[in-house]
């Protein structure tokens, strides 16, 4: 690691506002993602990232297994240039590796024949761990990994909400289905419910928080300069 001088921190920016963009641009893979429609036909692995209708389960495959490759590359170019002018290493190929070989190996066990759709698809006990098959935690873990190189807790912190979201997101169905003890909590009977979020809303939520550390890197970039 090579001492920079003042100013050269502060580039976690451009990664978060691209982890970021990732996440939201994703909304257009849902086939209704700001509406509720009447029914809904779910397939399984969510290659579009949260359990709901797909545009297509083709165009949500590339997307990710484009976009993600893509999107390091960028983050390469960046912290290149950064140690060309200001003389600073970060350690972005460890969360690079992370992403990219948790999304190969979550195509790997979607691979595996285990039978048919989960019976949870259709009722709000939901598919389970079988639902963690997604393309937004290898996305979480490379957040969390780059986080740590960056010294961000910001990036750590984001990372984790970001898998936390998908963990429930993808483990019970409907979208946004809520168990019972949490209605008990509020003073409820214990029957559960579920938000009336859409997917588009679930993915800003995931995002607002690499945006805020965007935006307060980039802020503070420009102040020390």
């Amino acid at each position: 690691m090579f001492s920079a001088p003042t100013g050269a921190h502060g580039g976690a920016w451009l990664p978060a506002l691209g982890f970021a963009v990732l996440l939201l641009a994703s909304a257009a893979l849902y086939r209704h993602p700001l509406t509720r429609p009447y029914s809904i036909d779910a397939k399984h692995p969510f290659w579009a990232g949260l359990p709901d209708e797909q545009v297509s389960p083709v165009a949500s495959y590339l997307f990710w297994f484009l976009g993600t490759p893509l999107l390091f590359a960028v983050i390469a170019l960046w912290y290149a240039w950064r140690a060309h002018r200001h003389g600073v290493r970060v350690g972005w190929p460890l969360a690079a590796a992370t992403g990219l070989g948790v999304l190969v190996l979550l195509a790997v066990l979607a691979a595996v024949p285990v039978g048919p759709v989960p019976d949870g698809l259709v009722s709000a006990s939901g598919p389970r761990w079988a639902g963690l098959l997604t393309p937004l935690l290898p996305l979480a873990a490379a957040v969390v990994v780059l986080g740590r190189a960056e010294h961000s807790r910001g990036l750590v912190a984001a990372g984790t909400w970001i898998a936390a979201l998908t963990a429930w997101l993808c483990t019970s169905f409907p979208l946004g289905h809520l168990p019972g003890w949490t209605s008990v909590l509020i003073g409820g009977s214990g029957a559960g419910g579920q938000l009336s979020l859409r997917t588009a809303h679930y993915l800003v939520l995931m995002a607002l928080p690499l945006l805020v550390v965007a935006a307060v890197n980039l802020a503070t970039a420009r102040h020390s300069r």
